[in-house]
């Protein structure tokens, strides 16, 4: 049965800039019921919030991939800063129990507790970042499919969600219309092996105009 090789591939992540600069970064009031992972494509919704991609490439809405993993909010951007320049509100955190003494708004925070402050943080997808992942295709049947080749530098392809885990990879099934990146080399650790990880940038006409 045609499919890709793996059902659960590593995490995007960003590795280069081009200009060697800090990363592009930003971040984004999230939308309600975010559950997804670090490393996940991630889009600005019809309502303007931050959610993870529909993997819809016709459409310019990619912001970046996160850094983040997704809050799960009961109400989209719950304690986000107030616009335009308002502090971060609520307890700040995933976690808390208990109460405070004498003080009725504060909250006991659990020992590395992961932050919660109602944004998503992202490498934005700006053509000067340079991401990496895996290389994989969804209609594959032989080891060829599922490995990268000098000849894929250069060309244009699309991401896939895993079927069984949280990521994203490179797709080599999707071309044309369905192609969000753009492959700019191969992990020299890796090398032409299967499912090696690739470097790419994302092509302009998906990423949210700024």
């Amino acid at each position: 049965m045609a499919g890709p090789n793996l059902t659960i591939h590593l995490p995007i992540i960003q590795v280069q800039n081009k200009a060697n600069t800090t990363p592009f970064t930003k971040a984004m009031v999230e939308a309600a019921g975010q559950t997804f992972t670090n490393g996940t494509p991630v889009m600005q919704n019809a309502s303007g919030y931050a959610q993870a991609w529909d993997a819809n490439a016709a459409a310019a809405t990619l912001l970046g991939i996160s850094e983040s993993f997704g809050l799960n909010l009961a109400t989209p951007g719950f304690g986000a800063p107030v616009y335009p320049w308002g502090q971060v509100t609520g307890t700040i955190s995933t976690q808390t129990y208990g109460s405070v003494p004498n003080q009725p708004n504060a909250s006991n925070i659990a020992l590395g507790a992961p932050v919660s402050e109602g944004r998503t943080l992202y490498v934005e997808a700006n053509p000067d970042n340079i991401f990496e992942g895996m290389f994989d295709n969804n209609n594959g049947t032989v080891a060829s499919d599922w490995t990268p080749t000098i000849a894929d530098v250069g060309k244009t392809y699309g991401l896939t969600k895993d079927s069984a885990g949280p990521y994203w990879y490179v797709d080599k099934s999707k071309v044309g219309a369905n192609a969000a990146v753009r492959i700019v080399g191969i992990d020299t650790v890796d090398g032409y092996t299967l499912n090696a990880r690739v470097f790419f940038t994302f092509l302009p006409a998906v990423i949210l105009p700024n």
